[in-house]
């Protein structure tokens, strides 16, 4: 193979589940051109993976609006994109979208390779369909590399890949050199009380409490680490709240970060504390140590991948309804979405302090 399309149009942990195929198709093919489709979201990740040459970027929700509004304006709208694509001559698409929709534009792109995985027979346009009903059991990068042996390449590389730019990371050094953090000067520890922006109104469900995060904070302060409270422009709410309920005042509190200025600053910590979502894989794809909260979720299939001494997941084991999150779907929580709430700060500030050594 030369040239092959990976398209997977979701969220910043799946981005970061397909890059172990990207390594393993460098392995076998050294001069493999690789090119990827994702939305506007995760554009500044695949930026930022090893072995990616040319972005195209697919909004899922305008084309899918698009889509039900009339199929000959899709069709029109989404023919610029897909002449781009058609003129590359692709060998192969590996194809995560899940969308009977793309499958066939992939199809009329002309590329002769469509491997993926067969979910409610949306892969109708795929030529090598891997059976596949939802996410379980196994990790979400299992069932992305099922999709690469099933063309006969082996998978032996398993780690997540990802780099910060020079550019991001001086500047991230600069503001770190500012603020009188110094690397003597004990721990540098990202807390992320945030997260799990793609749920929409169900965001809630998967972050742990304003005042567990607070206590964590004070007593990793105690021990003279300074604490970095982060997330994006709408959760600075979240991120005052924490500030304002710790004893002690953190060295910075952060909500305006670019997301290559935001890998490169968890690329200069020593630790994450996060709830489930995209922080906990760019810090584990950066190579940094995590600590996690998980509640609805399986961190066997959305946790940190792969598991291993450096990365902690803090879950409630006691509760027969966890994990409930099953194939796209949430429950109501008739448990007062205890999973989260019955989780007990000293716990994991001893996780805290087992990764720091």
């Amino acid at each position: 193979m030369k040239k092959v399309l990976i398209a997977n149009i979701f969220g910043v942990g799946d981005v970061l589940f397909t890059t172990p195929i990207i390594a393993n198709l460098k392995e076998k093919y050294k001069d493999l051109k690789i090119d990827y489709m994702c939305n506007i979201r995760t554009m500044d990740i695949v930026n930022h993976v090893p072995g990616v040459n040319d972005i195209y970027i697919y909004e899922k929700d305008l084309f899918a609006g698009i889509w039900h509004e009339s199929k000959t304006r899709f069709l029109k709208t989404a023919h610029n994109l897909f002449k781009d694509i058609r003129e590359q001559k692709y060998d192969a698409v590996f194809d995560f979208t899940l969308s009977r929709e793309l499958g066939l534009f992939f199809k009329l792109a002309g590329i002769p390779k469509r491997i993926g995985l067969d979910y409610k027979k949306r892969g109708i346009f795929l030529t090598d369909k891997v059976p596949f009903d939802g996410f379980k059991n196994k990790h979400v990068v299992e069932y992305y590399l099922d999709c690469l042996r099933h063309t006969g390449v082996k998978s032996s590389i398993k780690n997540m890949a990802l780099f910060t730019d020079a550019i991001s990371q001086e500047r991230i050094l600069s503001c770190l050199r500012e603020k009188g953090i110094r690397e003597d000067a004990g721990a540098l520890i990202a807390i992320v009380p945030g997260g799990g922006a793609s749920w929409g109104d169900n965001a809630g469900r998967k972050r742990w409490n304003i005042d567990g995060f607070a206590d964590v904070a004070d007593s990793l302060m105690e021990k003279g680490n300074s604490i970095a409270i982060l997330g994006d422009v709408s959760e600075s709410y979240l991120c005052r709240a924490v500030s304002g309920r710790m004893k002690g005042e953190p060295a910075m509190v952060v909500n305006n970060f670019t997301l290559p200025d935001y890998m490169a600053f968890l690329n200069c910590c020593d630790l994450v504390l996060c709830n489930d979502g995209g922080p906990v894989h760019i810090a584990t794809a950066l190579g940094v140590k995590t600590v996690s909260i998980f509640g609805p979720v399986d961190d066997n299939v959305y946790g940190p991948y792969p598991a291993g001494e450096d990365h902690i997941v803090m879950k409630n084991t006691d509760l027969g309804c966890r994990p409930c999150y099953d194939s796209f779907k949430l429950p109501e929580c008739r448990n007062e979405n205890r999973c989260l709430n019955d989780l007990m700060p000293e716990m994991v500030i001893k996780a805290c302090f087992k990764l720091l050594g």
